[in-house]
């Protein structure tokens, strides 16, 4: 028989995530991910944007076993991570062409905004794809990154005595 446990309070999810914090393996459930990013979501705005950054890097291990818990391989957000650093250097290197030309960029300032705008919204698109596949409730049994951490097995010999 399959017991599902109580969703985990705000300093539960936050314990469970503070002990696997570089932790790439096995699962996470819904509640610890969510709390975490609420809390990781609250400091950034509080903070720089500089630690802000470096909070979500924090993320990105509990992001991978929250993809796990779902049977989804964590390299989802690696997809997210290499199209975020894509987009920075296309930044980085525009600015090389604008500042090496004295502003006489060659092509259209159009151009720029279209190439950015594209780039900006699959980027949108995945992320939104990630949120929604973080919302997927857990699969309940075994699956190949470890057992569910919300749905356990309950001996149903040892409950009826």
């Amino acid at each position: 028989m399959i017991q599902e446990l109580p969703m985990l309070s705000f300093p539960e999810a936050l314990k469970e995530a503070g002990n696997k914090v570089l932790q790439f393996t096995g699962r996470s459930r819904r509640s610890e991910y969510w709390w975490t990013q609420l809390l990781v979501y609250g400091l950034s705005l509080i903070l720089t944007p500089f630690a802000g950054a470096v909070l979500d890097l924090f993320t990105i291990p509990l992001t991978f076993r929250r993809l796990h818990d779902i049977g989804r391989s964590g390299w989802w957000v690696g997809g997210l991570l290499i199209l975020k650093a894509g987009f920075i250097l296309m930044i980085i290197a525009d600015l090389i062409v604008v500042i090496a030309t004295d502003g006489d960029v060659p092509w259209s300032v159009w151009g720029f905004i279209a190439k950015y705008w594209l780039f900006f919204t699959v980027i949108l698109i995945y992320q939104i794809a990630l949120i929604i596949m973080c919302c997927v409730d857990s699969e309940k049994f075994t699956n190949q990154y470890g057992s569910s951490p919300k749905y356990v097995e309950v001996d149903e010999t040892n409950e009826s005595m």
